[in-house]
């Protein structure tokens, strides 16, 4: 065997190698984020109680942004020139993937239930990501693509309709479910414009730098909400759940997250989030007693299968 046949064999192994490295690392990455966000809807549930939306999502980001200065601090700092450079893009960031979209779920939660909650808004943020990516940053929609967003599409109608076609015909979103279609859309435009980071940013600092954009723009709504609105009832409870969703749900989740979609792309880390719904749906059952239905687990097996679909790696990239 010729030196040449064997260097056009072992290239191509060592991109297998480095493909499969590489999908592992980000499909990793995105289920551990996804499992730490499952908790998100169950509290957001429990904390409405506690706290009004808005006021709720202001300590959120404020805690996120105090647990993100030890690493980013430094970098953000020597950064700085390119943040100014990118002012618009990054108050846009923490506007939409940061400040409305966590008050559009946790103002969902006083309509409707955490299941609804991470099943809608799991399924439509996939949807608007991987339809964004291919107009924004040119992903290929490939077939596997469209297969995962028709079979999650199939799990929100089985979910709405229990079974029944004519419960499709006949259906009204309640205000909660609404909601948590825009958090969803907010999602997911927060996803494809995460590629179009400035060059020279890195992962902490644009965290650091989105999470602050948000607490602030939130802050005056949060002070007349909690003041005119619906006081905080503090207690050692409610602190350890404004820790839970401001380091767990925020810092460490939103950095995997991030992470997986430089690794994976859009559309296959957005498809994902699909898994948060199953997640949360059981320990819906476990927490706030609620019911998990049927078609809830069959909704849930369908929309397993849209993720493996789209994520599983091809022939052609295998080698």
């Amino acid at each position: 065997m010729t030196i040449a046949k064997i260097s056009h064999i072992t290239k191509p192994t060592k991109l297998k190698k480095q493909f499969n490295k590489q999908y592992q690392l980000g499909a990793l990455l995105a289920i551990t984020a996804s499992f730490i966000w499952s908790g998100n809807f169950i509290v957001s549930r429990y904390a409405i109680h506690l706290a009004g939306p808005l006021s709720l999502t202001f300590l959120r980001w404020t805690v996120a942004t105090i647990s993100m200065l030890p690493f980013a601090y430094k970098n953000f700092k020597n950064e700085l020139p390119i943040f100014k450079q990118n002012k618009t893009y990054f108050f846009l960031m923490g506007l939409v993937g940061i400040a409305i979209y966590n008050s559009l779920i946790y103002t969902a939660g006083h309509y409707t239930t955490a299941i609804n909650m991470a099943l809608i808004g799991s399924i439509i943020h996939p949807i608007v990501a991987t339809v964004l990516a291919a107009i924004v940053v040119q992903e290929k929609l490939h077939w596997k693509n469209i297969s995962g967003i028709i079979l999650g599409i199939i799990g929100i109608l089985l979910l709405v309709s229990k079974g029944d076609i004519n419960n499709i015909m006949q259906f009204k979103f309640a205000t909660g479910d609404l909601w948590m279609v825009a958090a969803g859309c907010c999602f997911g435009t927060y996803n494809v414009f995460v590629k179009k980071m400035p060059v020279g940013i890195s992962s902490n600092s644009f965290l650091l730098c989105i999470f602050a954009i948000g607490a602030i723009i939130l802050l005056p709504f949060s002070l007349y909400e909690m003041t005119y609105v619906q006081p905080i009832q503090f207690s050692v409870q409610f602190l350890l759940i404004i820790l839970y969703i401001g380091i767990g749900n925020s810092t460490i989740a939103y950095f995997l997250w991030n992470s997986a979609i430089s690794k994976l792309g859009v559309g296959k880390t957005a498809l994902f989030g699909t898994l948060i719904p199953l997640l949360s749906s059981i320990e819906a059952v476990f927490v706030l007693n609620e019911t998990f239905t049927l078609f809830q687990a069959i909704s849930g097996l369908i929309i397993l299968s849209g993720i493996v679909i789209n994520t599983w790696p091809s022939k052609k990239m295998n080698g």
